[in-house]
């Protein structure tokens, strides 16, 4: 049994029942925003990835060397999960679990600034 107070992104990915291919995608998103967010370059390795194709979203907008914006980031949450669901909540139960925290923050601070 998964405890929840430890494990609230995995939670919220049963509650809302993601598949395992958009967990993956969210995870490996967050990660490229987190290198551009820090000006680092993703390996190219990396970059060939047919994970996004599925989704309809460009590698080149994930690989982008801009930092990520919080309408870009709504965009990719939209062709991921095809429902809707409170960006916040999602982002503070990322952050929760430690699963790239710098990236949750910033997106937390633009959020609250809307």
């Amino acid at each position: 049994m998964i405890n929840a107070d430890e494990h609230l992104f995995f939670m919220f990915a049963i509650d809302h029942e993601f598949e395992e291919e958009q967990v993956n995608a969210l995870l490996k998103i967050l990660y490229a925003f987190n290198n551009r967010l820090k000006d680092e370059e993703v390996s190219i390795f990396s970059q060939a990835d047919h994970l996004f194709s599925q989704f309809d979203i460009p590698l080149d907008m994930i690989y982008s060397t801009q930092r990520p914006t919080l309408d870009e980031f709504k965009l990719y949450i939209t062709k991921i999960f095809y429902q809707d669901f409170e960006l916040e909540y999602l982002l503070s139960s990322l952050k929760k679990q430690s699963i790239q925290s710098t990236v949750c923050d910033y997106f937390l601070r633009l959020l609250r600034r809307e």
